[in-house]
């Protein structure tokens, strides 16, 4: 199973998010639904990174990404940064909701 956790700072703003596991959906290299997940969260961290300049802190290996972002972001950045982190939550979502077996999403405030 895939767990997706997205933690919030006080202002609902996504500071963290950290993907584990595998959805053991079909044979390695046919899951599409790890396939899924993997398209998004990395092409979030991409786009932090390439379209919005945010050095992310972030972990990338078998079966785990973590993504941490910095607090001290301008007010353009945040904004840029929170559409494409909530963007990548809405896949998220529509990801659980075909496929809830192989995927646990917890969102929190921390």
């Amino acid at each position: 199973m895939i767990s997706i956790l997205i933690e919030r700072n006080d202002n609902k703003e996504i500071c963290k998010f950290e993907i584990s596991g595998h959805a053991e959906a079909a044979e390695h290299g046919q899951d599409i639904v790890c396939a899924a997940i993997s398209v998004l969260s990395q092409t979030t961290v991409l786009g932090l990174h390439e379209m919005v300049n945010i050095k992310t802190n972030y972990i990338i290996n078998s079966g785990l990404l973590s993504c941490k972002i910095p607090n001290d972001l301008t007010e353009e950045k945040r904004h840029k940064a929170d559409l494409l982190l909530e963007t990548m939550v809405i896949g998220f979502k529509n990801l659980t909701v075909g496929y809830s077996e192989y995927i646990e999403l917890h969102d929190k405030e921390v």
